[in-house]
């Protein structure tokens, strides 16, 4: 979700809070309320969170802190923290709004068994709000159960939703026609507003093979992180073309991220044997052995792919990544150089290589800081770019030069949590603790991942007890 838009959410409940309710608050709690709704205006996350936990302990009756105390959660996916406020809210006579929020709780984390079971429950508290079945039809998608996904998502267009709502239900419904019904989902692409998926439709209506159809929806649908879909049309391909290796592999490498790494395996085995010859499929061979831990066996799958195709940078970079999973720096950098000389023009191999210096603190200087050099010459509108050359700067005592590369990463995007987490280092490093604490507060209160959060909030702890 865009940032500022799940910021707008969170300000509208925060106003629901205050203005809807029937029961007149208490003067502390009500400005307390108000200054959550202040701090989620400025994005100030975890000063709108003090001021939720405060209102809750100044009325231990109202819902309503715990509902604003659940969205903050759900959106920096702290998602256990959010279950329980959640389930506090609902505790509380919180209603719909409670349950829903379980319900999304459980559907961050992965677990659509229990997401769906208490959007089921909201279904019933507010039978006519089309978000609960838009809901419902998603999860219905995760789980692969594709005809209830389209009777709830049918239901959610027929209950007046919004724009927002309606949009999400016709790019679900595109998706789930795209094969039966090719002219139906283009109608609902466009309604959705969805040209990503109308070009990918496009593309495959050139191609008249049915089992050709089938691995090439599979694919976009991989390419998306659409895993259940992905998985639904490569098995169509692979029993539509029991002898298209490439769709076994597609397949296995699906699996693969749906954690079925047994089945997986079996797959990809049978995709060699079908086709010995295929970079593509060494390729996941390598990727699979190094997710179960198999390294050496990755190493040498990914060796038969480079063999294929030697210039490859996707190949040479999952090389690095196994040398790097043994601590083999000096391998690693081999061949994440490799993956760099290769594309010598894709951004993203380039800070593959940055940080591969940076987060092992591994030739910072001899290696990193001219890498990084050359990522803003190639990338100088890149923002992430900038932050990089910053922190390397810093690892490398050229204090001076990181922050000016820190601030340009900020002018380029105010609201780098990286940047504003290295500004903040720098500053407490140079003893200007003011500087640091706002930018250390910004990296904390941005994060929605956690990695700078928690580390950020490591250092605030520290400038507290005296012990930064």
């Amino acid at each position: 979700m865009n940032p500022w838009r799940a910021t707008l959410k969170l300000t509208l409940l925060a106003l629901a809070v205050l203005l809807l309710g029937l029961t007149p608050y208490p003067q502390p709690f009500t400005l307390a309320m108000r200054r959550a709704e202040n701090h989620l205006v400025a994005q100030e996350y975890g000063a709108a969170l003090d001021a939720y936990q405060q209102a809750a302990s100044l009325d231990a009756q109202s819902p309503r802190p715990w509902l604003g105390l659940g969205q903050i959660y759900l959106q920096r996916h702290r998602y256990v923290l959010a279950t329980a406020a959640f389930f506090a809210a609902e505790q509380l006579g919180g209603g719909e709004e409670a349950v829903f929020g379980l319900a999304d709780s459980y559907a961050r984390r992965g677990d659509w068994a229990a997401a769906i079971g208490h959007w089921l429950r909201a279904q019933i508290l507010a039978p006519d709000d089309a978000r609960v079945y838009v809901a419902l039809g998603r999860g219905f998608i995760a789980q692969g159960q594709f005809d209830q996904a389209r009777g709830y998502l049918t239901r959610a267009l027929q209950l007046e939703p919004s724009v927002e709502e309606a949009a999400s239900a016709h790019a679900l419904l595109g998706r789930l026609l795209i094969d039966d019904d090719p002219g139906l989902a283009a109608s609902h692409f466009r309604q959705a507003g969805d040209e990503d998926m109308l070009a990918v439709l496009a593309a495959v209506d050139a191609e008249a093979d049915p089992a050709r159809r089938a691995l090439l929806l599979g694919i976009a649908a991989l390419q998306r992180n659409e895993l259940s879909l992905a998985r639904y049309h490569l098995e169509r391909a692979s029993t539509l073309a029991p002898d298209g290796a490439e769709s076994w592999a597609y397949l296995a490498h699906t699996l693969d991220q749906q954690g079925e790494t047994v089945a997986a395996g079996e797959l990809v085995a049978r995709a060699v044997a079908l086709d010995g010859e295929s970079a593509l499929i060494y390729y996941f061979l390598g990727t699979h052995h190094r997710l179960v831990g198999r390294l050496g066996d990755a190493q040498a799958a990914l060796w038969q792919a480079l063999l294929r195709d030697p210039e490859n940078a996707a190949f040479r970079a999952e090389m690095a990544g196994t040398f790097v999973d043994q601590s083999d720096y000096p391998h690693a950098e081999e061949w994440y150089v490799g993956a760099v000389d290769a594309a010598p023009d894709d951004v993203n191999f380039h800070l593959m290589l940055v940080r591969f210096y940076l987060d092992h603190l591994y030739r910072v200087t001899e290696g990193g800081v001219p890498a990084a050099e050359a990522l803003v010459g190639l990338a100088p509108g890149d923002a992430r770019a900038y932050d990089l050359l910053g922190w390397a700067y810093l690892l490398a005592g050229r204090q001076a030069e990181g922050r000016q590369a820190l601030l340009r990463a900020l002018a380029l995007e105010p609201n780098l949590v990286s940047a504003h987490f290295h500004l903040g280092s720098l500053y407490l490093n140079t003893g200007q603790r003011d500087l640091a604490r706002q930018h250390l507060q910004r990296a904390a209160d941005l994060d929605q991942q956690g990695f700078y959060r928690s580390r950020a909030d490591f250092l605030l702890e520290g400038m507290e007890t005296g012990s930064n």
